[in-house]
């Protein structure tokens, strides 16, 4: 074989679990010692088709880029971010960090897991709020020494500061629609190095890096969002929240999924009368819930898909909200007008002869069905041929201020986005 690439992407669905390594070895011991990076996801997109059950290896050259991957997997989400980082450099050009939005671990680990969580619920009940604190701290720092949740802000900070906040970081939030245990993987220089994080580095002139959302935008106050958000939400009870770090303890004093769950129910009991009991398969219409916290730093909003994963009152997720009001909104949105919305960073790129590397938000896929296999033609129509695609949770990103185009309401941090659902992002190489 005469083409010696300079990268390697492989990314594989969960059809493939429990092979991941072999698969790998035998790439590596084709291809030999070349950068390569993935991780195990629901779906691509790539000229001519569409999967989202199977595998796919693409082979990159870039003559004028420096590309190196590097990968850590030790204990502790954060000491791992920090350690990798400063492995890291970067001054022109992209980074793209894959890690899991949540590691779901083996049989024994999830036990504990359960175990913790009941143990730290049943603390918080009857106690202090110091105390509540107190327990729920310790519960935040359990999660992040088992390398359990990912905060992507957190870590995106990370690597941000250690590159002197100079250049794009995209972060390719890997979690599976369907959770099975000891996944999801990331792979990193032919390993599956299971949890972890791995960072591609492309050095390079030009790297033109697009993210985007598909809410509007964000107000210039705390007010003008929450009216935004009125507008464009549908506001089905306002809470007083009570949460620490990525913790939630309670809205309203009751537990969260509690003070939720009858409200979703007659939210939907109330949306199937309205379709006049239309028969299902003939009409969908997904409406997606969820609580919408408001940064008061950014004015930016997040929103968290809360329900019943886990048989414990408090409720962790992948988010340090220490930054956000404890006035919550539980809210739904009808989407079934934004599907071009999904992929609206194709409307903003710059060149017509790169590769462009995307990565979208998965849950395309139950907004809309069979529909969602309509964007590979659009994406080819706009594309041509030089372009390949990730389907997992939505991305997050750092983005320089020179290559944002609007307020983004996902604003989480300074230049730093995320939300559970309705990023896209893309590269321009």
């Amino acid at each position: 074989m005469d083409f010696k690439p300079d990268l390697i992407l492989f990314y594989a669905t969960l059809k493939y679990n429990g092979n991941y390594q072999s698969m790998l070895d035998v790439f590596h011991e084709e291809y030999g010692d070349i950068p390569q990076i993935g991780a195990s996801v629901d779906g691509m997109i790539y000229p001519d088709d569409m999967r989202t059950d199977g595998s796919a290896l693409v082979l990159c050259k870039d003559e004028g880029a420096r590309i190196s991957v590097k990968g850590l997997n030790e204990k502790g989400v954060i000491n791992s971010a920090e350690k990798l980082a400063k492995m890291v450099k970067c001054d022109n050009g992209s980074i793209v960090l894959h890690f899991p939005l949540v590691r779901v671990p083996s049989v024994l680990k999830s036990a504990e897991f359960f175990a913790k969580g009941y143990y730290y619920s049943k603390q918080c009940n009857g106690t202090t709020f110091e105390k509540k604190k107190s327990y729920v701290r310790k519960f935040a720092e359990y999660c992040d020494k088992e390398n359990i949740f990912y905060l992507p802000p957190t870590i995106l900070e990370i690597f941000a500061k250690q590159t002197n906040y100079r250049v794009p970081i995209i972060g390719v939030n890997v979690m599976h629609t369907h959770v099975r245990l000891n996944s999801p993987s990331i792979f990193c220089n032919f390993k599956d190095i299971g949890g972890g994080i791995a960072a591609l580095i492309i050095e390079k002139q030009g790297v033109n890096a697009i993210f985007d959302d598909i809410f509007p935008e964000k107000g210039k106050t705390m007010e003008e969002t929450r009216r935004n958000v009125r507008d464009e939400f549908t506001i089905i009870k306002e809470f007083k929240a009570n949460f620490e770090k990525n913790i939630l303890i309670s809205l309203d004093g009751m537990a969260p999924v509690e003070a939720v769950e009858n409200l979703i129910y007659a939210a939907e009991k109330e949306k199937e009368e309205m379709l006049g009991k239309l028969e299902k398969g003939d009409y969908k219409l997904y409406i997606p819930y969820g609580l919408s916290f408001f940064n008061k730093k950014t004015n930016g909003v997040f929103l968290l898909g809360i329900g019943s994963y886990y048989p414990f009152e408090l409720f962790p997720f992948y988010i340090d909200v220490s930054d956000y009001s404890d006035d919550v909104a539980l809210v739904y949105e009808i989407i079934e007008e934004k599907f071009e919305a999904f992929i609206s960073f194709l409307n903003n790129l710059k060149y017509n002869d790169r590769f462009v590397y995307f990565f979208l938000d998965i849950g395309v896929a139950t907004a809309f069905g069979d529909k969602v296999f309509e964007y590979k033609d659009k994406v080819k129509q706009l594309l041509g041929e030089n372009y390949f695609g990730v389907l997992s949770c939505a991305p997050s990103a750092y983005i320089p201020l020179e290559f944002q185009m609007r307020k983004y309401l996902s604003e989480c941090d300074e230049n730093i986005f995320f939300s559970s659902a309705g990023t896209n992002a893309c590269l321009e190489i």
